[in-house]
């Protein structure tokens, strides 16, 4: 009977572990080249996002890698027909991505002249909001009060103040604050009715205490006198509840204060540790997410594995069969560029102690980066 035919997959063998010989001996390149190639690759994804003209360059570097690796010798395998539909169809998306972007660069350009006019209406918009008008007159009704002559103009004033501040929104409790503060520092009685009086309350029976105001209501009730009992119900229920009623709106403002503090100590702690801190420059600096994964994918699978950076630095990204770098491995590595991100970078600090510098990205795609000048070493003996 034959021996059984194992499938690779169902047990383990020394094929999905082996390396290429032709790479045996390969100089890797060193942990300072590859993240000087990084920076590199960031910075030009950085500048490409903010230039607005990310489609436009992304085609052009994808036809130009497309066309180089197209009329390389291993190429020769496709067919006329088929080379030329890959070229075309590469220009007429390169000539797409030109079309849009000048559109919008000419959309924008148009728009210049008329700048000045837009902050002319912006400033204007916003000198027009209600908010920001109710404040400038709150300071205005306030030089008034101080500089109010006559009781008529003092009360006009007063409760035109205390108008605005409702309608900005400020509680009861700080509007009474501050009609009170401003009373206490004019020394006229009239001043002090006036400014009270704007709290919808007499100054007298803001003087008078509960007690005073339950016996007068207690008279009129035993005299059976209605006009005296219904104006006096109102401030006898306010001045009865006035004590609980500011206790709570204290315990209101201080459970929103409260409320204000732990949702910034929240925030503050989301915003905390090493991830969020490189999300966040990312952002800054323009990096986008969806771009970099095209970058990091496209860029290898027609370069050669290479990206500009790794260009400039001399080295590449070679698998470790030695095959051409395809579209699943090249994804492949930047999810592992993605996990080391998400692992506090620590998937690139691999590449220190590793025996082969492979960082996350590399274990995960089964490559490595090599230097593309150098002697080869004897990786038996140690000699060159």
């Amino acid at each position: 009977m034959p021996d059984r035919q194992y499938d690779p997959k169902e047990i383990i063998t020394p094929d999905a572990f082996s390396v290429a010989d032709e790479l045996l001996g390969t100089p890797l390149a060193r942990p300072w080249r590859r993240g000087v190639a990084m920076g590199v690759d960031l910075s030009i994804i950085g500048i490409v996002t903010s230039l607005g003209l990310s489609w436009l360059l992304l085609f052009l570097a994808v036809t130009v890698l497309a066309v180089r690796a197209a009329l390389r010798p291993a190429a020769d395998r496709l067919r006329k027909g088929g080379r030329w539909a890959i070229f075309g169809s590469l220009a007429v998306l390169a000539g797409i991505a030109t079309l849009i972007a000048a559109v919008q660069f000419y959309s924008g350009f148009g728009a210049i002249p008329g700048l000045t006019e837009m902050a002319r209406d912006r400033a204007a918009s916003e000198v027009a909001n209600p908010e920001i008008f109710e404040a400038v007159q709150v300071g205005a009704d306030a030089a008034a009060i101080e500089s109010a002559s006559t009781p008529e103009e003092l009360r006009s004033r007063s409760e035109s103040l205390v108008a605005r501040l409702e309608r900005l929104g400020v509680s009861r409790s700080k509007i009474e604050e501050t009609i009170e503060a401003i009373a206490a520092e004019r020394e006229e009685e009239w001043a002090r009715e006036a400014l009270l009086s704007a709290l919808d309350r007499e100054a007298d029976e803001v003087r008078a205490d509960p007690d005073s105001l339950a016996l007068a209501y207690a008279a009129a009730l035993q005299a059976n006198d209605s006009a005296r009992i219904a104006e006096l119900r109102e401030p006898l229920t306010a001045g009865l509840a006035a004590d609980r009623i500011d206790r709570l709106q204290r315990r209101n403002e201080r459970l929103e204060e409260d409320n204000r503090e732990l949702r910034n100590e929240l925030e503050a702690e989301e915003e905390r540790g090493l991830l969020n801190l490189i999300l966040r420059v990312a952002n800054e600096v323009g990096i986008d997410i969806g771009w970099s994964a095209l970058y990091f994918t496209l860029f290898p699978l027609f370069w050669g594995g290479r990206t500009p950076g790794k260009r400039l630095m001399g080295i590449r990204i070679v698998r470790l069969d030695a095959e051409p770098l395809g579209w699943w491995p090249a994804l492949n590595r930047f999810g592992g560029y993605a996990a080391s991100v998400f692992t506090g970078l620590l998937g690139f600090l691999e590449m220190f102690w590793d025996e082969n510098r492979q960082a996350m990205q590399d274990r995960i795609a089964s490559t490595v980066v090599v230097r593309e000048s150098g002697p080869g070493r004897n990786w038996e003996g140690g000699g060159t």
